[in-house]
């Protein structure tokens, strides 16, 4: 992997998160299974998961300025290609 493979993330409406690579390729990834994990609780609050964005390995979530939750691109690619990965 060269440089940083996530480009843009997008919080879309019903927990459905899209993620777009260096490749100019995206996913969407279904979060709402997750929200009921503690890990991931906290994107249960719209005003949070409204907050996505990348650092370009990892996408980060945020309350009053400072990350709460982060989704690191290995598991992205895990959750997209499953044990492929």
């Amino acid at each position: 992997m060269k440089g940083k493979p996530i480009t843009k993330v997008e919080p879309l409406e019903d927990s459905i998160l899209k993620v777009t690579f260096d490749t100019g390729n995206c996913v969407t990834i279904d979060m709402k299974p997750k929200l009921a994990m503690f890990r991931f609780g906290a994107l249960q609050n719209p005003a949070i998961w409204q907050t996505a964005d990348t650092d370009g390995g990892f996408v980060h979530w945020y309350k009053n300025g400072l990350p709460v939750v982060e989704l690191a691109y290995n598991e992205i690619m895990k959750m997209t290609l499953g044990e492929s990965y």
